[in-house]
């Protein structure tokens, strides 16, 4: 398949999942009257719906995706490890920590993001430093970061043993992906994000040599402050993730692994494609979420980790079968 064809069918797939995402909820509106509505139709309940609840929490999953698409398209990269995650860096561990210390001592719900945020970058500050005293190889990056995952969830689990089950049940619902967490921060955090995104794709040529590993792109011209740099903007695009949607799991693991079967590993395709591919993903789970079980609502992180789990028995099966 032609990377034009590759294009095009994502751009549907973007374009119908963001229609998914305002149609399909616990009030279900007509496809042809969500568009007439956001052309500028006349003011209606639905209408309300749409602009005021549907349309952030729409692009809130949009950002989200593309964020953890394109971090895990990059540490697959970087690493050369087909199974690396956004989350490798404790990011998730450190906003989990933060964001339980939030809303265990009743930080109002601003806070509450700013505190998960600060915990994911005081992760990335702790694992740059631990493995650039190990020479920031690709080894003790990934073994520091769970090392310090294991850290952060023994911290969360005995806070949890100390506080209201509210506050804990709170938290969990966080833990498993909540669209609705970013609040006013949204625009801000979704410009951040995309320029990082931008930023990230300008260094296409550098992941490229760097996937051939370490000696070879020290030989290329790569030097570890460039590779350094990459490193941290893609695990400050998974913490600004973490602001968007919480913690939200197997879409950064499992997106790019799809994209690369139909546009290759080169990035200059694989990064727009992966950010696109994984919102318009993201999207439809959550508008899945919001439709499954009428009333109540499924938590995001739900769909993706059942998603992502039937993702990793396939993936193993086939590893298999190819040796």
């Amino acid at each position: 398949m032609s990377i034009r064809k590759v294009y095009i069918i994502i751009a549907a797939v973007l374009s119908g999942s963001l229609l998914a995402g305002i149609s399909l909820g616990t009030e279900i509106i007509n496809p042809a009257e969500a568009l007439f509505t956001l052309l500028g139709g006349e003011s209606s309940l639905k209408s309300e719906i749409i602009l005021k609840v549907r349309i952030p929490r729409v692009f809130a999953a949009l950002f989200a995706g593309a964020s953890l698409s394109v971090c895990g398209a990059v540490f697959q990269s970087v690493f050369r490890n087909p199974l690396a995650d956004p989350f490798i860096t404790g990011v998730s561990g450190g906003a989990a920590l933060g964001y339980s210390v939030a809303v265990i001592f009743s930080f109002p719900p601003f806070a509450a993001v700013i505190s998960a945020f600060c915990g994911s970058l005081f992760s990335i500050f702790i694992i740059y430093l631990l493995s650039r005293r190990a020479g920031f190889t690709g080894s003790s990056f990934i073994l520091s970061g769970v090392a310090l995952s294991f850290i952060f969830s023994s911290s969360v689990m005995l806070l949890f043993s100390m506080a209201k089950s509210e506050s804990v049940h709170k938290t969990i619902i966080w833990m498993m992906g909540d669209l609705n967490s970013s609040g006013n921060l949204q625009v801000t955090v979704s410009v951040i994000a995309a320029g990082i995104m931008i930023a990230l794709w300008l260094f296409h040529r550098h992941l490229d040599i760097i996937a051939f590993g370490t000696d070879f792109s020290r030989s290329s011209g790569v030097t570890f402050f460039e590779i350094r740099l990459i490193i941290i903007l893609a695990s400050f695009l998974a913490a600004l993730s973490v602001v968007m949607g919480g913690i939200i799991p197997f879409v950064g693991l499992m997106v790019p692994h799809i994209v690369r079967i139909f546009a290759g590993s080169g990035s200059y395709s694989l990064l727009p494609l992966s950010a696109a591919a994984g919102g318009a993903f993201l999207m439809l789970c959550d508008a899945m979420s919001r439709t499954l079980v009428v009333p109540y609502e499924i938590p995001v992180g739900v769909i993706t980790g059942l998603s992502g789990g039937l993702f990793f028995l396939f993936y193993v099966l086939r590893s298999r079968r190819e040796f």
